[in-house]
C-alpha cells in the first residue's frame, strides 16, 4: 500500500478493446524507415541505354532491387548472385518501388520468399513472360 508521502511512478496504460500492449510495443519500437527497403522488378533495366546483365547467369531481367541507408543501390538475381551498382540512386529505387509490401526478418527471408535465393535460378513464371510470347 502506498502512503500519501510516496507517489505511484508508473501508471499502467490503458488498453482499449481489442488493443494488443505487445504489438504496440512492437509496433512503437520499431522503426519509420528500415535499414534496407527492396522491391522487386521483373522487367528488364537499362542504364545508359544497355540492359542490365548479371554477370553470374546473364539473366537480364527479374530483379530484386535492394537500397541500404546511405543509398546503395544492389541488384539482385534470382540465381542469388548479388552486386552494387553504382549507376542506380535513391531517386532510381524510389521510382521503382511501389506502396510498402511485407515486412520481413531479414534480406535472406525476403529473398526466400521471392524466389531470389537461388532456388528459382534461371525460372520465369507464367505472370513474368512478356505480352507477346504464346504458350
Amino acid at each position: 500500500m502506498f502512503t500519501n508521502d510516496q507517489q505511484l511512478r508508473t501508471t499502467a496504460p490503458k488498453n482499449s478493446t481489442g488493443d494488443d500492449p505487445l504489438l504496440r510495443l512492437q509496433h512503437e519500437s520499431e522503426p519509420d524507415h528500415p535499414r534496407i527497403r527492396f522491391t522487386t522488378h521483373t522487367d528488364p533495366i537499362t542504364i545508359t541505354g544497355i540492359t542490365v546483365m548479371c554477370p553470374a547467369c546473364a539473366v537480364r531481367r527479374d530483379w530484386m532491387v535492394i537500397c541500404d541507408v546511405p543509398g546503395r543501390v544492389f541488384l539482385r538475381c534470382r540465381c542469388a548472385h548479388q552486386w552494387h551498382e553504382p549507376e542506380l540512386t535513391r531517386a532510381d529505387f524510389d521510382a521503382m518501388i511501389d506502396a510498402p509490401d511485407r515486412k520481413y526478418p531479414s534480406l535472406e527471408a525476403a529473398a526466400r520468399h521471392t524466389g531470389h535465393d537461388g532456388t528459382l535460378a534461371g525460372t520465369y513464371l507464367p505472370g513474368d513472360l512478356d505480352a507477346g510470347m504464346r504458350y
